[in-house]
């Protein structure tokens, strides 16, 4: 099967579930379909595309860099203004109402999921996603092996996506 065809296939069995898997990660629609795109332009370019085991994987790791490189190109670079198109008003950097009562709404929601979490995994996974300790501070902290930890740091992810996407299917 040629890489072309491989990949084509990919696409079509794929797309959707991708563009959902990059909205659970905050994306608007249209931006999830351009960044799932971008993925797939990223992997046509790979050079070992024959070697990768899990494409699917692959690409949801390629997915989750893009969003980080946009979340930090648009938080440290600045607004380019061009003089000679503005306006008596400059526009605001600030979301619109829709884009902040949907940024509020899933804050509200991913935390109303986090406080469903049994109270040890909560405090693991706040300690390191939120307090941005290593797996080696939480196990010494806590008093338990990284291996424990891990454990419950997969258990909070697993309930965090099966909550999000239970949303995104209704």
């Amino acid at each position: 099967m040629s890489m072309a065809f491989k990949l084509e296939k990919l696409y079509r069995d794929n797309f959707q579930t991708l563009v959902a898997f990059a909205r659970s990660k905050g994306c608007l629609p249209d931006v999830a379909e351009e960044i799932v795109q971008d993925a797939f332009t990223r992997l046509n370019k790979y050079e070992a595309f024959d070697e990768i085991e899990n494409e699917i994987a692959f690409l949801r790791t390629i997915i989750v860099n893009i969003i980080r490189d946009r979340f930090r190109r648009h938080k440290i670079t600045p607004v380019l203004i061009d003089y000679e198109d503005l306006n008596d008003e400059l526009k605001s950097d600030a979301p619109g109402p829709e884009a902040s009562h949907m940024s509020k709404t899933l804050l509200r929601q991913t935390m109303d999921d986090i406080n469903e979490l049994p109270e040890v995994t909560k405090h693991i996974f706040t300690a390191y996603r939120i307090q941005e300790k290593t797996y080696q501070q939480i196990s010494q902290e806590n008093n338990i092996s990284i291996s424990i930890v891990r454990r419950h740091l997969r258990d909070a992810i697993v309930h965090l996506t099966q909550r999000r996407e239970r949303r995104e299917q209704n």
